[in-house]
Protein backbone atom coordinates (compact mmCIF):
# COMPACT_ATOMS: atom_id res chain seq x y z
CA UNK A 1 0.00 0.00 0.00
CA UNK A 2 2.63 2.30 0.71
CA UNK A 3 4.44 1.85 -2.59
CA UNK A 4 1.25 2.73 -4.66
CA UNK A 5 1.32 6.28 -2.70
CA UNK A 6 4.97 6.94 -2.75
CA UNK A 7 4.61 6.60 -6.83
CA UNK A 8 1.73 8.93 -6.92
CA UNK A 9 3.62 11.40 -4.38
CA UNK A 10 6.77 11.20 -6.65
CA UNK A 11 4.98 11.74 -9.48
CA UNK A 12 3.15 15.39 -8.11
CA UNK A 13 6.97 17.10 -8.46
CA UNK A 14 5.82 17.53 -12.01
CA UNK A 15 3.66 20.05 -10.83
CA UNK A 16 4.42 20.69 -7.15
CA UNK A 17 7.11 22.60 -5.40
CA UNK A 18 10.01 20.46 -3.19
CA UNK A 19 9.36 21.91 -0.25
CA UNK A 20 5.76 21.11 -0.28
CA UNK A 21 5.95 17.30 -2.03
CA UNK A 22 8.52 16.48 1.03
CA UNK A 23 6.12 17.77 3.45
CA UNK A 24 3.48 15.63 1.98
CA UNK A 25 5.49 12.49 1.40
CA UNK A 26 6.59 12.52 5.59
CA UNK A 27 3.03 13.22 6.20
CA UNK A 28 1.99 10.11 3.90
CA UNK A 29 4.37 8.07 5.50
CA UNK A 30 3.45 8.68 9.09
CA UNK A 31 -0.46 7.82 7.94
CA UNK A 32 0.47 4.74 6.68
CA UNK A 33 2.32 3.68 9.46
CA UNK A 34 -0.17 5.15 11.41
CA UNK A 35 -3.12 2.72 9.76
CA UNK A 36 -0.89 0.30 9.59
CA UNK A 37 -0.52 -0.12 13.37
CA UNK A 38 -4.18 0.53 14.13
CA UNK A 39 -6.37 -1.29 11.40
CA UNK A 40 -8.80 -1.60 14.33
CA UNK A 41 -8.78 1.82 15.58
CA UNK A 42 -12.04 3.28 16.68
CA UNK A 43 -11.48 6.71 15.41
CA UNK A 44 -14.71 8.38 15.49
CA UNK A 45 -15.97 7.12 18.72
CA UNK A 46 -12.63 8.62 20.49
CA UNK A 47 -12.74 11.74 18.86
CA UNK A 48 -16.72 12.05 19.90
CA UNK A 49 -15.67 11.50 22.84
CA UNK A 50 -13.61 14.31 23.27
CA UNK A 51 -15.88 16.72 21.77
CA UNK A 52 -18.80 16.01 24.12
CA UNK A 53 -16.52 16.58 27.01
CA UNK A 54 -15.06 19.43 25.36
CA UNK A 55 -18.24 20.93 24.31
CA UNK A 56 -19.03 24.21 26.35
CA UNK A 57 -22.77 23.75 25.61
CA UNK A 58 -22.89 20.27 26.60
CA UNK A 59 -21.17 21.08 29.77
CA UNK A 60 -23.31 24.63 30.32
CA UNK A 61 -26.58 21.74 29.93
CA UNK A 62 -24.91 19.70 32.81
CA UNK A 63 -24.82 22.46 34.90
CA UNK A 64 -28.44 23.79 34.41
CA UNK A 65 -29.20 20.34 35.35
CA UNK A 66 -27.77 19.99 38.29
CA UNK A 67 -29.06 23.64 39.18
CA UNK A 68 -32.51 22.69 38.03
CA UNK A 69 -32.22 19.19 40.44
CA UNK A 70 -31.52 21.69 43.32
CA UNK A 71 -34.48 23.89 42.61
CA UNK A 72 -36.92 20.70 42.74
CA UNK A 73 -35.28 19.33 46.13
CA UNK A 74 -35.98 23.15 47.67
CA UNK A 75 -39.30 22.95 46.61
CA UNK A 76 -40.15 19.65 47.70
CA UNK A 77 -38.22 20.41 51.17
CA UNK A 78 -40.81 23.19 51.51
CA UNK A 79 -43.68 20.68 52.53
CA UNK A 80 -41.38 19.24 55.34
CA UNK A 81 -40.84 20.88 59.22
CA UNK A 82 -38.23 24.15 59.93
CA UNK A 83 -36.65 24.15 63.12
CA UNK A 84 -35.00 27.45 65.16
CA UNK A 85 -32.73 27.56 67.84
CA UNK A 86 -32.72 31.11 69.48
CA UNK A 87 -29.95 32.18 72.37
CA UNK A 88 -30.73 35.47 73.96
CA UNK A 89 -28.22 36.78 76.81
CA UNK A 90 -28.79 39.57 78.49
CA UNK A 91 -26.86 41.67 81.26
CA UNK A 92 -28.56 44.60 82.56
CA UNK A 93 -27.53 47.53 85.14
CA UNK A 94 -30.36 49.16 86.58
CA UNK A 95 -30.63 52.76 88.54
CA UNK A 96 -33.52 53.26 90.78
CA UNK A 97 -34.05 56.83 92.26
CA UNK A 98 -33.71 58.17 94.14
CA UNK A 99 -30.89 56.46 95.60
CA UNK A 100 -29.35 55.58 92.38
CA UNK A 101 -28.43 52.47 93.54
CA UNK A 102 -26.65 50.30 90.72
CA UNK A 103 -28.41 46.80 90.81
CA UNK A 104 -27.04 44.48 88.07
CA UNK A 105 -28.91 41.38 87.12
CA UNK A 106 -28.71 39.36 83.81
CA UNK A 107 -30.95 36.70 81.93
CA UNK A 108 -30.36 33.84 79.62
CA UNK A 109 -32.72 31.98 77.13
CA UNK A 110 -33.28 29.43 74.89
CA UNK A 111 -35.85 28.54 72.96
CA UNK A 112 -36.16 25.69 70.16
CA UNK A 113 -39.24 26.37 67.62
CA UNK A 114 -40.41 23.91 65.47
CA UNK A 115 -42.74 24.91 62.29
CA UNK A 116 -44.64 22.48 60.47
CA UNK A 117 -46.28 23.73 56.90
CA UNK A 118 -50.41 22.37 57.28
CA UNK A 119 -51.34 24.25 54.17
CA UNK A 120 -49.72 26.42 51.68
CA UNK A 121 -51.30 26.34 48.39
CA UNK A 122 -48.30 27.94 46.57
CA UNK A 123 -45.99 25.40 47.50
CA UNK A 124 -48.18 22.74 45.75
CA UNK A 125 -47.70 24.96 42.15
CA UNK A 126 -44.14 25.73 42.97
CA UNK A 127 -43.47 21.58 43.05
CA UNK A 128 -45.21 21.48 39.45
CA UNK A 129 -43.01 23.98 38.33
CA UNK A 130 -39.56 22.80 39.46
CA UNK A 131 -40.79 19.59 38.31
CA UNK A 132 -41.06 20.98 34.87
CA UNK A 133 -38.17 22.87 35.03
CA UNK A 134 -36.15 19.70 36.01
CA UNK A 135 -37.48 17.55 33.10
CA UNK A 136 -36.67 20.73 31.35
CA UNK A 137 -33.49 20.74 31.75
CA UNK A 138 -33.02 17.18 31.21
CA UNK A 139 -34.39 17.99 28.23
CA UNK A 140 -31.92 20.69 27.30
CA UNK A 141 -28.92 18.80 28.11
CA UNK A 142 -30.39 15.98 25.48
CA UNK A 143 -30.52 18.41 22.87
CA UNK A 144 -26.77 20.03 23.52
CA UNK A 145 -25.53 16.26 23.30
CA UNK A 146 -27.13 15.99 19.96
CA UNK A 147 -26.00 19.20 18.66
CA UNK A 148 -23.08 18.70 19.79
CA UNK A 149 -22.64 15.13 17.94
CA UNK A 150 -24.14 16.93 14.84
CA UNK A 151 -21.34 19.60 15.02
CA UNK A 152 -19.10 17.01 15.42
CA UNK A 153 -19.94 14.74 12.73
CA UNK A 154 -20.39 18.05 10.26
CA UNK A 155 -16.97 19.21 10.91
CA UNK A 156 -15.44 15.50 10.01
CA UNK A 157 -17.03 15.71 6.93
CA UNK A 158 -15.42 18.79 6.21
CA UNK A 159 -12.37 17.13 6.68
CA UNK A 160 -13.04 14.30 4.21
CA UNK A 161 -14.58 16.78 1.39
CA UNK A 162 -11.44 19.16 1.76
CA UNK A 163 -9.09 16.14 1.66
CA UNK A 164 -10.84 14.31 -1.33
CA UNK A 165 -10.77 17.71 -3.07
CA UNK A 166 -6.78 18.06 -2.11
CA UNK A 167 -6.92 14.23 -3.35
CA UNK A 168 -8.64 14.90 -6.37
CA UNK A 169 -6.90 18.35 -7.55
CA UNK A 170 -3.41 16.58 -6.77
CA UNK A 171 -4.67 13.74 -9.26
CA UNK A 172 -5.79 16.53 -12.10
CA UNK A 173 -2.50 17.63 -11.72
CA UNK A 174 -0.93 14.61 -12.45
CA UNK A 175 -2.42 13.99 -15.05
CA UNK A 176 -2.31 17.54 -16.28
CA UNK A 177 1.27 17.18 -16.37
CA UNK A 178 1.09 14.28 -18.18
CA UNK A 179 -0.94 15.53 -20.76
CA UNK A 180 1.36 18.55 -21.09
CA UNK A 181 4.45 16.20 -21.49
CA UNK A 182 2.63 14.36 -24.22
CA UNK A 183 1.54 17.35 -26.22
CA UNK A 184 5.09 18.49 -26.33
CA UNK A 185 6.11 15.50 -28.09
CA UNK A 186 3.62 15.59 -30.40
CA UNK A 187 4.37 19.12 -31.13
CA UNK A 188 8.41 18.52 -31.35
CA UNK A 189 7.03 16.02 -34.38
CA UNK A 190 4.82 18.06 -35.93
CA UNK A 191 1.49 16.14 -35.04
CA UNK A 192 0.08 19.27 -32.89
CA UNK A 193 0.08 22.59 -32.56
CA UNK A 194 1.48 24.75 -30.34
CA UNK A 195 -1.61 25.64 -28.87
CA UNK A 196 -2.47 22.21 -27.13
CA UNK A 197 1.02 22.94 -25.75
CA UNK A 198 -0.08 26.48 -24.05
CA UNK A 199 -3.92 25.02 -23.03
CA UNK A 200 -1.36 22.50 -21.05
CA UNK A 201 0.40 24.77 -19.40
CA UNK A 202 -2.45 26.97 -18.25
CA UNK A 203 -4.62 24.36 -17.11
CA UNK A 204 -1.68 23.21 -15.17
CA UNK A 205 -1.23 26.56 -14.01
CA UNK A 206 -4.87 26.07 -12.68
CA UNK A 207 -3.97 23.04 -11.11
CA UNK A 208 -1.29 24.40 -9.28
CA UNK A 209 -3.59 27.01 -7.58
CA UNK A 210 -6.12 24.76 -6.93
CA UNK A 211 -3.87 22.26 -4.92
CA UNK A 212 -2.87 25.25 -2.87
CA UNK A 213 -6.44 26.40 -2.03
CA UNK A 214 -7.35 23.15 -1.24
CA UNK A 215 -4.35 22.74 0.92
CA UNK A 216 -5.10 25.78 3.04
CA UNK A 217 -9.08 24.62 2.83
CA UNK A 218 -7.66 21.46 5.22
CA UNK A 219 -5.62 22.97 6.97
CA UNK A 220 -8.36 25.01 8.16
CA UNK A 221 -11.16 22.26 8.47
CA UNK A 222 -8.72 20.20 10.77
CA UNK A 223 -8.30 23.07 12.73
CA UNK A 224 -11.89 23.67 13.29
CA UNK A 225 -12.02 19.49 13.91
CA UNK A 226 -9.06 19.97 16.68
CA UNK A 227 -11.27 23.09 18.59
CA UNK A 228 -14.44 20.51 18.73
CA UNK A 229 -12.50 18.16 20.16
CA UNK A 230 -10.35 19.65 22.66
CA UNK A 231 -7.22 20.06 20.87
CA UNK A 232 -5.00 18.76 18.36
CA UNK A 233 -4.95 14.89 19.07
CA UNK A 234 -3.50 12.29 16.49
CA UNK A 235 -6.94 10.94 15.98
CA UNK A 236 -7.27 13.59 13.78
CA UNK A 237 -4.40 12.61 11.52
CA UNK A 238 -5.47 9.24 11.31
CA UNK A 239 -8.84 10.19 10.04
CA UNK A 240 -7.29 11.79 7.21
CA UNK A 241 -6.45 8.22 6.11
CA UNK A 242 -9.95 7.08 6.43
CA UNK A 243 -13.46 7.62 4.64
CA UNK A 244 -17.25 6.54 3.94
CA UNK A 245 -17.29 3.52 1.85
CA UNK A 246 -17.61 3.74 -2.00
CA UNK A 247 -21.04 2.56 -2.05
CA UNK A 248 -21.77 4.31 1.80
CA UNK A 249 -24.92 5.89 1.64
CA UNK A 250 -27.65 6.66 4.46
CA UNK A 251 -30.69 4.07 4.94
CA UNK A 252 -33.38 6.58 5.64
CA UNK A 253 -35.89 4.32 7.81
CA UNK A 254 -39.13 5.95 8.08
CA UNK A 255 -39.95 5.71 3.74
CA UNK A 256 -42.78 8.94 4.70
CA UNK A 257 -41.77 12.36 5.91
CA UNK A 258 -44.92 12.44 7.80
CA UNK A 259 -43.54 9.31 9.68
CA UNK A 260 -39.88 11.60 10.63
CA UNK A 261 -42.53 14.58 11.28
CA UNK A 262 -44.80 12.43 14.10
CA UNK A 263 -41.71 11.09 15.53
CA UNK A 264 -39.75 14.64 16.28
CA UNK A 265 -42.98 15.67 17.55
CA UNK A 266 -42.80 12.95 20.20
CA UNK A 267 -38.96 12.65 20.91
CA UNK A 268 -37.88 16.03 19.83
CA UNK A 269 -36.05 17.28 22.72
CA UNK A 270 -36.64 21.38 21.46
CA UNK A 271 -40.09 20.89 21.40
CA UNK A 272 -40.18 19.06 24.69
CA UNK A 273 -38.40 21.73 26.24
CA UNK A 274 -41.01 24.46 24.93
CA UNK A 275 -43.74 21.99 26.08
CA UNK A 276 -42.43 21.58 29.72
CA UNK A 277 -41.85 25.52 29.73
CA UNK A 278 -45.53 25.92 28.91
CA UNK A 279 -46.47 23.51 31.95
CA UNK A 280 -44.51 25.51 34.49
CA UNK A 281 -45.63 29.10 32.95
CA UNK A 282 -49.28 27.61 33.99
CA UNK A 283 -47.75 26.42 37.50
CA UNK A 284 -46.43 30.00 38.15
CA UNK A 285 -49.94 31.08 37.24
CA UNK A 286 -50.98 29.17 39.76
CA UNK A 287 -48.46 29.90 42.19
CA UNK A 288 -49.30 33.33 41.51
CA UNK A 289 -53.10 33.39 42.28
CA UNK A 290 -52.43 31.27 45.63
CA UNK A 291 -50.94 34.97 46.70
CA UNK A 292 -54.46 35.46 47.81
CA UNK A 293 -54.89 32.35 50.00
CA UNK A 294 -54.86 32.20 53.82
CA UNK A 295 -51.69 29.57 55.07
CA UNK A 296 -51.88 27.33 58.32
CA UNK A 297 -49.06 26.38 59.98
CA UNK A 298 -48.22 24.39 63.30
CA UNK A 299 -45.78 25.54 65.51
CA UNK A 300 -44.13 23.51 68.42
CA UNK A 301 -41.87 25.73 70.69
CA UNK A 302 -40.05 24.54 73.63
CA UNK A 303 -38.02 27.58 75.88
CA UNK A 304 -35.83 27.42 78.92
CA UNK A 305 -35.07 30.70 81.07
CA UNK A 306 -32.62 31.49 83.71
CA UNK A 307 -32.26 34.84 85.08
CA UNK A 308 -30.68 36.93 88.45
CA UNK A 309 -33.82 39.18 88.52
CA UNK A 310 -35.61 41.58 87.06
CA UNK A 311 -36.18 45.71 87.15
CA UNK A 312 -39.63 44.56 89.24
CA UNK A 313 -37.99 41.85 91.30
CA UNK A 314 -34.54 41.15 93.23
CA UNK A 315 -35.06 36.95 93.27
CA UNK A 316 -33.42 34.84 90.78
CA UNK A 317 -36.29 32.47 88.35
CA UNK A 318 -35.51 29.43 86.70
CA UNK A 319 -38.17 28.50 84.48
CA UNK A 320 -39.67 26.04 81.22
CA UNK A 321 -42.56 26.46 79.18
CA UNK A 322 -43.34 24.53 76.17
CA UNK A 323 -46.04 25.40 73.65
CA UNK A 324 -48.21 24.07 70.51
CA UNK A 325 -49.84 26.73 68.35
CA UNK A 326 -51.72 26.66 64.72
CA UNK A 327 -51.14 30.09 62.88
CA UNK A 328 -53.65 31.00 60.09
CA UNK A 329 -52.46 33.62 57.57
CA UNK A 330 -54.82 35.43 55.64
CA UNK A 331 -53.34 37.95 53.23
CA UNK A 332 -55.72 40.95 52.77
CA UNK A 333 -53.93 43.74 50.82
CA UNK A 334 -50.80 44.21 49.43
CA UNK A 335 -51.44 47.09 47.66
CA UNK A 336 -52.14 45.48 44.06
CA UNK A 337 -48.80 44.01 43.88
CA UNK A 338 -50.57 40.64 44.25
CA UNK A 339 -53.01 40.86 40.76
CA UNK A 340 -49.74 42.27 39.28
CA UNK A 341 -48.03 39.10 40.00
CA UNK A 342 -51.13 37.31 38.43
CA UNK A 343 -51.21 39.63 34.92
CA UNK A 344 -47.70 39.09 34.43
CA UNK A 345 -47.51 34.99 34.78
CA UNK A 346 -50.31 35.37 33.05
CA UNK A 347 -48.62 36.82 29.90
CA UNK A 348 -45.70 34.79 30.26
CA UNK A 349 -47.86 31.41 29.55
CA UNK A 350 -49.14 32.84 26.86
CA UNK A 351 -45.33 33.93 25.36
CA UNK A 352 -44.37 29.77 26.31
CA UNK A 353 -47.81 28.86 24.78
CA UNK A 354 -47.10 30.46 21.61
CA UNK A 355 -43.24 29.68 21.60
CA UNK A 356 -44.20 26.05 21.77
CA UNK A 357 -46.38 26.89 18.66
CA UNK A 358 -43.54 28.50 17.07
CA UNK A 359 -41.23 25.25 17.88
CA UNK A 360 -43.86 22.90 16.66
CA UNK A 361 -43.93 24.67 13.18
CA UNK A 362 -40.23 25.03 13.14
CA UNK A 363 -39.72 21.40 13.75
CA UNK A 364 -41.60 20.70 10.80
CA UNK A 365 -40.09 22.88 8.55
CA UNK A 366 -36.58 21.33 9.68
CA UNK A 367 -37.25 17.64 9.94
CA UNK A 368 -38.86 18.52 5.69
CA UNK A 369 -35.94 20.17 4.59
CA UNK A 370 -33.19 17.62 6.06
CA UNK A 371 -35.33 14.64 4.87
CA UNK A 372 -35.61 16.16 1.62
CA UNK A 373 -32.04 16.48 1.94
CA UNK A 374 -31.05 13.09 2.77
CA UNK A 375 -33.29 11.87 -0.41
CA UNK A 376 -31.71 14.13 -3.26
CA UNK A 377 -27.98 13.84 -1.85
CA UNK A 378 -28.12 10.00 -2.09
CA UNK A 379 -29.98 10.16 -5.44
CA UNK A 380 -27.40 12.88 -6.61
CA UNK A 381 -24.94 10.87 -5.29
CA UNK A 382 -25.47 7.63 -7.28
CA UNK A 383 -26.57 9.95 -10.44
CA UNK A 384 -22.89 11.23 -10.16
CA UNK A 385 -21.14 7.26 -9.23
CA UNK A 386 -22.89 6.79 -13.14
CA UNK A 387 -21.48 10.01 -14.15
CA UNK A 388 -18.38 9.43 -13.16
CA UNK A 389 -18.12 6.28 -14.78
CA UNK A 390 -19.56 7.86 -18.10
CA UNK A 391 -16.87 10.69 -17.73
CA UNK A 392 -14.06 8.09 -17.88
CA UNK A 393 -15.12 6.31 -20.77
CA UNK A 394 -15.33 9.70 -22.29
CA UNK A 395 -11.58 10.90 -21.53
CA UNK A 396 -10.34 7.27 -23.14
CA UNK A 397 -12.49 8.20 -26.21
CA UNK A 398 -10.69 11.54 -26.28
CA UNK A 399 -6.91 10.50 -25.70
CA UNK A 400 -7.65 7.91 -27.92
CA UNK A 401 -9.00 10.35 -31.06
CA UNK A 402 -5.99 12.55 -30.07
CA UNK A 403 -3.25 9.72 -30.70
CA UNK A 404 -5.39 9.32 -34.11
CA UNK A 405 -5.39 13.09 -34.50
CA UNK A 406 -9.53 13.47 -34.49
CA UNK A 407 -9.01 15.37 -31.07
CA UNK A 408 -7.22 18.30 -30.04
CA UNK A 409 -5.87 19.15 -26.53
CA UNK A 410 -8.22 20.86 -25.02
CA UNK A 411 -10.69 18.80 -25.62
CA UNK A 412 -8.83 15.91 -23.30
CA UNK A 413 -8.02 18.64 -21.01
CA UNK A 414 -11.61 19.22 -21.10
CA UNK A 415 -12.70 15.52 -20.34
CA UNK A 416 -10.10 15.38 -17.77
CA UNK A 417 -11.53 18.24 -15.71
CA UNK A 418 -14.79 16.70 -15.70
CA UNK A 419 -13.75 13.44 -14.82
CA UNK A 420 -12.21 15.03 -11.55
CA UNK A 421 -15.28 17.26 -10.99
CA UNK A 422 -17.68 14.36 -11.39
CA UNK A 423 -15.54 12.28 -8.72
CA UNK A 424 -15.52 15.47 -6.44
CA UNK A 425 -18.71 16.20 -6.56
CA UNK A 426 -19.43 12.44 -5.89
CA UNK A 427 -17.32 12.54 -2.31
CA UNK A 428 -19.11 15.74 -1.53
CA UNK A 429 -22.97 14.20 -2.16
CA UNK A 430 -22.27 11.46 0.08
CA UNK A 431 -21.06 13.18 2.35
CA UNK A 432 -23.71 15.84 2.25
CA UNK A 433 -26.27 12.94 2.39
CA UNK A 434 -24.76 11.83 5.87
CA UNK A 435 -24.49 15.24 7.22
CA UNK A 436 -28.59 15.71 6.42
CA UNK A 437 -29.37 12.01 7.57
CA UNK A 438 -27.49 12.75 10.85
CA UNK A 439 -29.51 16.20 10.72
CA UNK A 440 -32.83 14.27 10.32
CA UNK A 441 -32.22 12.35 13.04
CA UNK A 442 -30.92 15.13 15.51
CA UNK A 443 -34.47 16.80 14.95
CA UNK A 444 -36.47 13.94 15.64
CA UNK A 445 -34.69 13.14 18.82
CA UNK A 446 -32.89 9.84 17.71
CA UNK A 447 -29.96 10.90 17.53
CA UNK A 448 -27.21 9.41 19.62
CA UNK A 449 -23.60 8.07 20.03
CA UNK A 450 -25.01 4.60 18.64
CA UNK A 451 -25.39 7.10 15.56
CA UNK A 452 -21.63 7.41 15.22
CA UNK A 453 -20.52 4.18 15.61
CA UNK A 454 -22.68 2.97 12.88
CA UNK A 455 -21.38 5.50 10.80
CA UNK A 456 -17.72 4.46 11.94
CA UNK A 457 -18.75 1.00 10.72
CA UNK A 458 -19.18 2.70 7.13
CA UNK A 459 -15.44 3.87 7.19
CA UNK A 460 -12.36 2.38 5.08
CA UNK A 461 -8.90 3.41 4.85
CA UNK A 462 -8.38 6.31 1.56
CA UNK A 463 -4.84 7.02 2.60
CA UNK A 464 -2.82 6.25 0.42
CA UNK A 465 -4.48 3.26 -1.99
CA UNK A 466 -7.03 5.50 -2.75
CA UNK A 467 -4.69 8.54 -4.07
CA UNK A 468 -3.17 5.39 -6.28
CA UNK A 469 -6.57 4.08 -7.52
CA UNK A 470 -7.11 7.86 -8.59
CA UNK A 471 -4.35 8.28 -10.25
CA UNK A 472 -4.48 4.94 -12.24
CA UNK A 473 -8.19 5.71 -13.29
CA UNK A 474 -6.59 8.99 -14.76
CA UNK A 475 -5.23 8.81 -18.15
Amino acid sequence: MFSVGYCSLLSLNKFLPVARLGRLLVVMTVMTAITASTATAQTLPELQQRALVADPGVRSAEAQQRAAEERLFQARAAFGPTANLTVNHTDTRYTEAPALAVRPFRADQTTLQVTQPIWRGANVSALQAAQAQAEQATAALAQARAEALQRFVEACFEVFKARDVLRHTQALGEATTEQLALARRTFQVGRAAITDVREAEARLDAAQAQALAAEAELDLRQQVLAELTGGPDPAITLLLGRGLAAESLPAVAAPSVLEWIAAAQADSPQLRQAQLALLAAEAEVRKAAMAHAPSIDATLSYSKSNDTGTVTSIFPRRGESTAVAFNLTIPIFASGATQSKVREAMALRDKADSDVALARRTLGLGVRQAFVSTLSASAQAKALAAAERSQAVSLRANQRGYEIGLKVGADVLDAQGKLFEARRDLSRARYDAWAAYFKLKALSGGLDSGDVDVLEAQMVDVVPAEMGRARRAAP
